[in-house]
C-alpha cells in the first residue's frame, strides 16, 4: 500500500519534470520596482467664520445694518462713573461763564461804539455825546468837560463843518489920537462885513434882480435815500419835491436842511447872496407860500402817519421845516440895516460859525459848547423873531420850543441883558427836554447797572 503509494508519487512527480522539460515556462522579464514619490500632506484651514446675519432697516432706507449673532457673547464693555469734587465744578462753570460774557462783550463793546459815534454825528443824541465828537468845540476847563458830561438834554445830529473854512487874520489895531492902539471888536459892523481870509467884502443885497442860478437850489436835490415804512408817504414826497407849489417858494427853511447845493454855495459869497436874495424874492406872495407849505403839512400827517410814529428822521425834519417856513423866510431875509448885507451871508462868511448855529435852532438843533455869538444885531434881531414866533404859534415850533431857552441865556450871558428875549412858551419845550433828559439818564443808568450786575 505504501509502495503503491510511492510508486504512484514518483510516476506523477517524473510525469511533472518531462512535461516541464519538454515545455519550459517563459523566463519573465526583470522589471525595475517602480519610483514611489511621497505625496505631500495636504494642509485643511480652519472653518472661516461665519459672516455676521444682516437686516434690512426700513427706517433708514435700503442698506444693510449688521446685527449681533444671537449665538456670540457680547464683550462686555468696562465703565467707570467720573466723579468731581463740588470745588472744581465750580471752577469749571466759572470759567464758561466767563468765557460767554467774555465773547459777547468783544462782539458788543464795538457795535456800541459805533453807535454812539454815529449817532453824535446822524441821530438824535444826548449833549454829553459830543465829548466823543472831534468836530465840537471843547473848553480846556474841567468845568467845561463837567458841564458836557452831564448835560444828558436830547437834540439832532450836528452839521457837517465847512471843508473849507476861511483862515482867520488877525485884524489890524488902529491908532488912536493918543498914542495907544485900540483893537477892532468883532461887533463891528464894518469888521462883520469884511472877509477875514480875502480882500472881497460881503456882497450887499442885490438892488436889481440879480442872475439866479439855474436849476435853482431845492430840498433833496441828492437823492430822496430813505426807508419810507410806507409807499403812500413816499409818493407823497415825491409829488411834492416836483411840485411848482413847492418849488417855486424856494423853502429856505428846507434849503438849511437837506440841500447839498446850498450848503456847497456858503464857499462863494457871491452865489449865496443870489440865492439868499431868490428865497426871499419868489414869482409867488409869501402869503401863498405860506398856504402851500401849510397845505404841504397837512398832506404829510395824512399820507406819513406810520413813519412819523416810527419817527422816520427824514419825514419828521421835514414837517418840522414845513411847519417853520414863515418863521425860517423871515430869518432868512434878515438885514443889517448899516451895512445892508443879508444877515445869513455875513454869519456864512465870518471865520468863526457860531451865528449860524443860531439858525438851526427851529430844526431842534442846540448851540454847541462853547458857542460864542459875535453879539451883532443880525443875532438879536434873529433872536427877537424866534421869541414874537414862539408868542404867536408855539404848537408848530415845537423844536425851537425846547431849544430857544439853553440859546436865549447862552446870549445874554455872552452879549448882556436885554440882548434876547424870554418867552414863557419855552417853558414847556425846556420841560420836555428835562423829562427826556431825565429818562435818558434813568435809561443809562439801568444799562449801566445791568452790565455791572451781568459782568
Amino acid at each position: 500500500m505504501s509502495e503503491a503509494c510511492s510508486s504512484t508519487t514518483t510516476t506523477t512527480t517524473t510525469r511533472s519534470i518531462g512535461s516541464d522539460l519538454l515545455n519550459p515556462s517563459p523566463i519573465p522579464t526583470l522589471v525595475s520596482p517602480p519610483v514611489v514619490t511621497p505625496v505631500p500632506a495636504m494642509f485643511t484651514p480652519p472653518p472661516s467664520p461665519l459672516p455676521p446675519a444682516r437686516t434690512i432697516n426700513d427706517k433708514d432706507g435700503y442698506f444693510d445694518i449688521p446685527t449681533r449673532d444671537p449665538d456670540t457673547t457680547p464683550v462686555p464693555i468696562y465703565t467707570h462713573e467720573l466723579t468731581y469734587s463740588p470745588d472744581v465744578l465750580v471752577s469749571l462753570e466759572r470759567k464758561r461763564t466767563i468765557s460767554r460774557r467774555t465773547r459777547w462783550a468783544v462782539l458788543l463793546v464795538p457795535l456800541v461804539l459805533v453807535l454812539i459815534t454815529a449817532s453824535t454825528r446822524f441821530l438824535t443824541h444826548p449833549s454829553a455825546f459830543d465829548a466823543l465828537s472831534p468836530s465840537m468845540p471843547h473848553t480846556d476847563s474841567d468845568a467845561g468837560v463837567l458841564e458836557t458830561l452831564l448835560d444828558w438834554t436830547p437834540h439832532k445830529r450836528h452839521p457837517l463843518p465847512d471843508p473849507n473854512p476861511a483862515p482867520q487874520v488877525a485884524t489890524a489895531a488902529a491908532p488912536s489920537a493918543l498914542g495907544s492902539t485900540l483893537p477892532a471888536t468883532a461887533a463891528s459892523p464894518a469888521a462883520a462885513a469884511t472877509t477875514t481870509g480875502a480882500s472881497t467884502t460881503v456882497p450887499t443885497i442885490p438892488a436889481a434882480a440879480p442872475p439866479l442860478p439855474t436849476p435853482f437850489p431845492q430840498p433833496f436835490d441828492d437823492s430822496l435815500e430813505a426807508n419810507f415804512s410806507t409807499t403812500s408817504c413816499e409818493n407823497f414826497f415825491l409829488n411834492m419835491t416836483t411840485s411848482p407849489a413847492f418849488r417855486e417858494c424856494r423853502p429856505f427853511s428846507l434849503l438849511l436842511q437837506s440841500s447839498s447845493e446850498f450848503i456847497d454855495a456858503q464857499t462863494n459869497l457871491t452865489l449865496l447872496n443870489e440865492v439868499v436874495w431868490g428865497t426871499c424874492n419868489t414869482d409867488l406872495s409869501s402869503d401863498v407860500c405860506t398856504a402851500n407849505m401849510a397845505w404841504f403839512v397837512s398832506e404829510l400827517q395824512t399820507e406819513c402817519a406810520t413813519d412819523l410814529t416810527d419817527e422816520n428822521a427824514m419825514v419828521v425834519d421835514t414837517l418840522q421845516g414845513l411847519n417853520a417856513f414863515p418863521l425860517m423866510l423871515t430869518a432868512g431875509c434878515l438885514a443889517d440895516q448899516l451895512t445892508n448885507t443879508y444877515c445869513y451871508v455875513e454869519a456864512a462868511h465870518s471865520s468863526s460859525p457860531s451865528d449860524l448855529f443860531f439858525y438851526q435852532l427851529p430844526q431842534g438843533l442846540p448851540l454847541p459848547n462853547g458857542t460864542a455869538p459875535s453879539c451883532s444885531s443880525c443875532v438879536k434881531s434873529l433872536m427877537g423873531a424866534y421869541a414874537s414866533a414862539l408868542g404867536t404859534d408855539a404848537a408848530a415850533l415845537g423844536p425851537l420850543g425846547q431849544t430857544y431857552g439853553a440859546a436865549e441865556k447862552e446870549a445874554v450871558a455872552q452879549c448882556g441883558e436885554g440882548y434876547a428875549q424870554a418867552t414863557t412858551a419855552v417853558e414847556g419845550g425846556s420841560a420836555n427836554s428835562a423829562g427826556r433828559a431825565g429818562v435818558s439818564l434813568a435809561a443809562l443808568m439801568l444799562v449801566l447797572a445791568a452790565a455791572c450786575s451781568w459782568l
